[in-house]
Order: C-alpha cells, then sequence, then structure tokens
C-alpha cells in the first residue's frame, strides 16, 4: 500500500493521451507527455522530458535532456541532450549541448549544439 511519505519526494510527472493543453507548463523532475499542449513546456530542476509518440507540441519547449518520439513544432532550448527519434517531426529552431538525429525523423530545423566539457 502506498502512503503520504512515499510521495513527499515524488518528482515525476504524467500526461496522458487523448488530453489537450492549451496554455504554458512548469513541470518539476522527469515528465512524460503523450498530449496535445499548445504553449511552452518548461522543466525546471533536474529532469529528462520525454515526449511520446502521439505528443504535439506547438510552443517553445525548456529542458536539461529533452527525448522526442512525437510532433514540436516551435523553438527548443535545452543544455544537455536533444535526442529526435525515428519516429519523430521536429519544424524550428533547437539550441542544445548535444544533438542526435535517428535514421527516419523528419526535421525541418536551425540548430545550434554545443558541447561543454
Amino acid at each position: 500500500m502506498i502512503d503520504d511519505k512515499d510521495f513527499k519526494d515524488f518528482h515525476y510527472n504524467v500526461l496522458g493521451s487523448n488530453s489537450m493543453i492549451v496554455g504554458d507548463l512548469t513541470l518539476s523532475g522527469d515528465s512524460i507527455v503523450n498530449s496535445h499542449v499548445h504553449g511552452s513546456i518548461e522543466v525546471k530542476e533536474h529532469g529528462k522530458l520525454i515526449l511520446e509518440r502521439g505528443s504535439f507540441v506547438k510552443g517553445k519547449i525548456k529542458a536539461i535532456d529533452l527525448e522526442i518520439f512525437g510532433i514540436v513544432e516551435g523553438e527548443i532550448d535545452c543544455l544537455g541532450l536533444v535526442s529526435i527519434r525515428s519516429s519523430a517531426q521536429v519544424f524550428g529552431k533547437i539550441k542544445s549541448g548535444r544533438l542526435v538525429i535517428y535514421p527516419g525523423a523528419m526535421v525541418e530545423m536551425q540548430a545550434v549544439s554545443q558541447e561543454t566539457t
């Protein structure tokens, strides 16, 4: 059984399928999005943002690490790794520490990748 103390340090967010969010999101910790989002997404603190197959984001995304399986239209700003998986479609500007594009991904972008040591 799960009690209240188990959730005190729980930093994980899941936005499920068949949902639509209009507006800006500020999340804390690891986050999985399988929804349609029209607005910005910012992940505070250390946390990876995963945009699942079926997700659609139109707006700015700011996170440390980002893994994209769905569709993004807009600007991406990540300090760490941006992974664009084979099922992804990305249209816009990308600024990241590292950028990986997997075969099969559809990408139209302006990108800057700056790995820091």
